[in-house]
């Protein structure tokens, strides 16, 4: 399925920019939430997709990583992972997509905290 940037409306948190960016690529931020996760016993699951960017005439599409709960696929939020670099700079966004009735603020909060730590551990 390709996601449109239309769909990434809600950033989940901030931006997080690596200085040295070179090494950072959708399968390091991936091993490294991984990890994490494992650590933490937080299940998640990946998926490679395509994102549609541009006008509508565009044909122009980047990979990003959608990050879910395996164990409840469709009953919480999924997240797309968006990478890009300038010069030595790598920016990574996350965006939330859907919805969910099982949606709190708790659980954002726990997530902006692990991806902050992610983030130390790539760069």
């Amino acid at each position: 399925m390709a996601y449109s940037e239309k769909e990434l409306t809600t950033e989940w948190m901030p931006q997080i920019r690596w200085p040295n960016g070179d090494g950072v690529n959708l399968v390091t931020v991936r091993n490294a939430i991984q990890e994490q996760a494992d650590e933490n016993g937080i299940p998640v699951a990946f998926r490679e997709e395509q994102l549609k960017v541009g006008g509508l005439f565009s044909k122009e599409r980047e990979d990003i990583l959608i990050m879910y709960n395996p164990q409840h696929p469709n009953d919480y939020l999924h997240f797309a992972i968006r990478l890009y670099h300038q010069g030595k700079y790598a920016f990574m966004h996350v965006f939330n997509l859907g919805g969910s009735k099982n949606f709190a603020d708790a659980n954002r909060a726990a997530a902006g905290s692990t991806l902050k730590k992610i983030s130390g551990v790539i760069g």
